[in-house]
């Protein structure tokens, strides 16, 4: 009887600690990565009215995208802005994360910039273009070159960041750049040249929110609070203006108006449209598209399953508990 009361006593014990220990992992913060981008703005809007509820949030701000991107991927960060491309790039880095949002898009950011003797954009064969190998904007000008009966062995690639492409443009060094705002149009005014191509509902560029998935597939209510928040500090935007600008302005190092018009050039996707995204058979072969082109440009050393790269469970928890 002893021995039974033992392990009875044994059990209930184990019990109690992996409760403990489950309730004390969920005290702990989801950090969120952030960098100097309008919409990265809001999650402070969120923080500071209350918006995440009984999740623990903590809002982690880099420098530049890519440490965001590898802190994500080695665990240090839970959820991230990103974009499409850069899902299926960096999903060999480390850990796995999905996609749980498409959160925004800006028409115009990013764009093809050639020099005004470049009379269509098939003159480029065998011209050089800078553009930075490895990300979004070498993708978009693949797609660029591609309407246009171009290969990109067809022209000369010099991979170089956007800003320093800007700079190789102007000194004339080379006869294009794909690069994005502001120092697209600083290339076409002070480097002789035309902005010929731009992200629009045909060249998209579409900014996600990626989870790491270890901690997604734990606490996936939280990740659904987020979201929701995501969506009250955007109400909160429209309805209290002045404050919002002001405060998201000031993060970002800009003036109330500079911060104002450019946030109001981007388009948030609503969950209406995120439900139909991940939904349609364009979603999937716009992440099948950019796994193929990572591959065949030797950017990744294997394939992904992009059938695995997103989660629509918090957005449909989020959908299903809205009371406003």
């Amino acid at each position: 009887m002893r021995v039974k009361n033992s392990r009875i006593i044994n059990l209930f014990l184990a019990v109690i600690l992996i409760l403990l220990t489950a309730c004390n992992s969920y005290k702990e913060p989801i950090k969120i990565g952030i960098g100097n981008w309008p919409p990265c703005e809001l999650w402070y809007i969120a923080k500071e009215k209350g918006y995440f509820g009984d999740t623990p949030v903590e809002i982690v701000r880099f420098s530049t995208w890519s440490d965001s991107m590898d802190s994500l991927y080695v665990g240090k960060i839970d959820l991230i802005h990103s974009s499409y491309f850069n899902t299926v790039y960096y999903d060999s880095r480390g850990e796995s994360a999905r996609i749980i949002l498409s959160s925004d898009t800006i028409n115009g950011a990013d764009g093809l910039v050639v020099k005004n003797y470049i009379g269509r954009i098939q003159d480029l064969k065998g011209k050089k273009i800078a553009v930075e190998l490895g990300t979004d904007e070498h993708f978009l000008l693949h797609k660029v070159l591609e309407k246009e009966g171009l290969k990109d062995t067809d022209v000369i690639i010099l991979s170089v960041d956007s800003e320093e492409g800007m700079k190789r443009f102007i000194s004339g060094e080379v006869d294009a750049c794909f690069t994005y705002e502001p120092f697209l149009s600083r290339a076409a005014d002070k480097g002789d040249g035309k902005i010929t191509a731009v992200t629009d509902d045909t060249l998209n560029y579409i900014s996600t929110l990626v989870a790491r998935d270890e901690v997604l597939q734990k606490r996936k209510k939280d990740y659904a609070n987020i979201i929701r928040a995501w969506y009250r500090a955007q109400q909160f935007v429209k309805d209290n203006p002045q404050e919002a600008f002001q405060l998201m302005a000031s993060k970002e190092g800009m003036t109330y108006d500079e911060f104002k018009n450019f946030y109001e050039g981007f388009n948030f996707f609503s969950l209406e449209e995120n439900k139909n995204i991940f939904s349609s058979e364009n979603f999937l072969d716009e992440l099948k598209e950019i796994e193929i082109f990572l591959v065949e440009n030797n950017l990744i050393s294997k394939d992904v399953d992009t059938d695995k790269l997103f989660d629509g469970d918090p957005i449909a928890q989020e959908a299903g508990g809205r009371d406003d």
